[in-house]
């Protein structure tokens, strides 16, 4: 199922839930969207993404946008060809429920869920957050703000965050130091061999801070 797992849920299977794995948020649910400093009143709450689009989207909507046009209604719900990109769907067995809580079902590729689920499916979003904050902008809803305590815990988390970062840098430059400098090094005259072993360990820092820093932005 994506959220826990990654996958939609078989058709019948439970309802997404709020609570997904932590991943990288789209440009307009970051720190440019960061509430007051101030917490909000006892009882107040700060509404999630994937709640938020749920009850701003039906999947219906969605439905109808995948497909571009009116599905067909059969009693208590709508029927199409599956809109999912890796499903070629010979007969209408894309299934919306008039009742918006039970959401959507394929009878051909075996899976359903909800709106976000459906959003996620058709445009490969990896993170249910993502995917809601996506699906709201797209049917031009705000995207709810993090709370305070969202953003103190990023700045109390930020020194641990850096010094993980770092080690992971320093492995990957042992890596280019062993693969690319050690060969050299060992062919140099022993009077220069310590000079040129830390000018090569700096170029191995300088190598492994940009390709770790490439396959971040990736």
């Amino acid at each position: 199922m994506i959220g826990d797992e990654g996958k939609a849920p078989l058709c019948g299977g439970g309802r997404a839930e709020d609570n997904h794995p932590k991943g990288v948020l789209v440009e307009v649910y970051t720190e440019a969207r960061q509430p007051a400093s101030t917490d909000p009143p006892r009882g107040v709450s700060y509404e999630k993404p994937i709640g938020a689009a749920k009850r701003a989207v039906t999947v219906l909507e969605l439905a109808e946008r995948l497909v571009g046009g009116p599905l067909s209604r059969r009693g208590q719900t709508f029927t199409t060809r599956c809109p999912l990109p890796d499903h070629d769907d010979g007969s209408p067995s894309f299934t919306v429920y008039a009742d918006n809580e039970r959401g959507w079902c394929c009878f051909g590729c075996g899976r359903g869920g909800d709106v976000v689920h459906l959003y996620a499916l058709a445009w490969g979003c990896t993170d249910m957050r993502v995917a809601a904050a996506e699906l709201l902008m797209e049917f031009g809803h705000e995207v709810p703000p993090r709370p305070p305590s969202w953003f103190h815990r990023q700045e109390r988390q930020a020194p641990v965050r850096e010094r993980i970062e770092r080690g992971r840098i320093e492995h990957v430059a042992m890596l280019v130091f062993r693969l690319i400098w050690m060969p050299w090094l060992k062919r140099l005259p022993e009077d220069v061999r310590e000079e040129a072993t830390e000018g090569a360990w700096r170029d191995a820092l300088w190598m492994a801070d940009r390709l770790y820093a490439s396959r971040r932005s990736a």
